[in-house]
């Protein structure tokens, strides 16, 4: 009898010790979900009150992708479908501006200069506004924080696509010189899924609006290429720069 008490002793520990991570994770899965509730309604607040424009190209569309990012925070918690994306017409040339007008201050810190140029007609790219903007501005912000100290956004027009070009002449930081001690190792190791957000981002936004993504590093700088198809207006404009710093 005493020999079946202390071969069930481990088995008894075991469902403790899950009983207990399980009441410590649903304690922190209310906490997280309070942070959540929180941060969602003031961010609904300041959306709501900024000026609304068609395909939501307007200053309150940092503040819904920040909405969208929490709801998808809040699915992976508790559960739950995707929000359903939006398709609708979008100014691909007017998107681009606004992605780069919105970095310039942060480039400027950074001391980068951001030029756009844009060749070919107004293109209208049938999809989400906030996902196509959220890849626009990942590929800017990688630029920014890993390359340098030029930054050139093109976009060119050839058809039913247009390609979206953001490079940098500076050298990929994200290749730093490294050694092979243990250390070093577990670090890469330990580190290595906190990169290439920003890249998985434009990727996901290229599948879903039936393009593609691709990025080319190198010693000189890296070039991120994105292409959608579009439709064309019959009048183009004229080409223009924005924010070029020498």
């Amino acid at each position: 009898m005493t020999g079946g008490l202390e071969n069930l002793l481990p088995l008894v520990i075991a469902v403790m010790v899950v009983a207990a991570r399980e009441a410590w994770l649903a304690h922190r899965r209310v906490l997280v979900n309070r942070a959540l509730h929180e941060a969602r309604r003031p961010l609904q607040t300041i959306a709501l009150s900024m000026p609304s424009g068609p395909g939501r190209l307007s200053p309150a569309l940092p503040v819904w992708q920040a909405i969208r990012a929490l709801g998808e925070v809040d699915r992976q918690i508790n559960g739950g479908a995707p929000d359903r994306q939006r398709r609708e017409p979008i100014a691909c040339r007017l998107m681009t501006e606004a992605c780069v007008r919105r970095w310039q201050s942060r480039a400027r810190m950074a001391g980068c200069g951001i030029e756009l140029r844009w060749t070919g007609p107004e293109a209208m790219v049938t999809g989400d506004p906030e996902a196509l903007s959220a890849a626009i501005e990942n590929l800017v912000v990688n630029a920014i924080e890993h390359g340098g100290p030029r930054i050139l956004v093109r976009a060119l027009v050839v058809g039913q696509r247009v390609r979206i070009e953001v490079s940098d002449n500076g050298r990929d930081r994200r290749l730093p010189e490294r050694n092979d001690s243990p250390a070093e190792v577990i670090a890469r190791l330990r580190g290595r899924q906190r990169h290439g957000h920003g890249l998985a981002v434009a990727r996901a936004a290229a599948d879903e609006h039936d393009g593609w993504f691709e990025i080319d590093l190198g010693d000189d700088g890296s070039t991120a290429t994105l292409v959608l198809p579009c439709l064309t207006r019959s009048t183009p404009p004229a080409p223009g720069v924005v924010g070029l710093k020498s």
